[in-house]
């Protein structure tokens, strides 16, 4: 696990995409710990992370060996850090958005911010037990409109879809949107604002 210590009383855990660790999640972290936050960012993979041009192969490495044991590690860290830190805040990203999602029930999480997740998709069912802010490219692989509209239904829910394609906040993916990205660097500031 990766982590970058600020000193302060609040934790982020940062998770990342299907290709792991790269050179976008670093950086990230690094801005979000020069922002004041302890950054966490637990490496899903095991492994040296995945080229871009990879991502066949990193789906499907994450779908047979990653996916069943990531929901109880992530609730793991999250207890784990309470004991520490007055607030635990979860950022994810495409599959990492999806993750902070399925543990947004967990009362000792204080807010939690979900990137382009396509995956939310499968638990719509979930009712969030902290404040939660999703974004979503305005195309993606599922009907992003459809899922937004449920997604809008819940309590403690803030949905925004931005013009773009998965992966639009990445400036070292191909999708990149530098527009968009700063947008939405502004929401999730204004998010966590709030929440603290």
């Amino acid at each position: 696990m990766k982590e970058r210590l600020s000193g302060r009383s609040i934790a982020l855990i940062v998770l990342h995409e299907i290709y792991g660790i790269n050179e976008f999640i670093e950086m990230t972290c690094l801005q979000y710990q020069r922002k004041g936050f302890d950054v966490f960012c637990p490496d899903l993979l095991g492994r040296k992370n995945f080229p871009y041009s990879a991502a066949p192969e990193a789906y499907a490495f994450f779908m047979d060996r990653v996916r069943l044991e990531v929901d109880d590690k992530i609730r793991g860290l999250v207890s784990r850090l309470k004991t520490e830190y007055e607030m635990v805040f979860l950022l994810g990203f495409s599959v990492g958005a999806a993750i902070a999602w399925r543990c947004c029930e967990n009362p000792g999480i204080s807010g939690i911010i979900g990137c382009y997740g396509s995956r939310i998709r499968d638990h719509l069912e979930l009712q969030p037990a902290c404040p939660v802010l999703l974004i979503f490219a305005d195309h993606d692989a599922f009907d992003v409109a459809r899922v937004v509209s449920r997604l809008h239904r819940k309590g403690n829910t803030e949905v925004r879809v931005l013009k773009g394609e998965h992966g639009f906040l990445d400036p070292f993916g191909r999708h990149y949107e530098s527009e968009q990205a700063i947008a939405v660097n502004a929401s999730i500031q204004r998010f966590l604002n709030r929440c603290i």
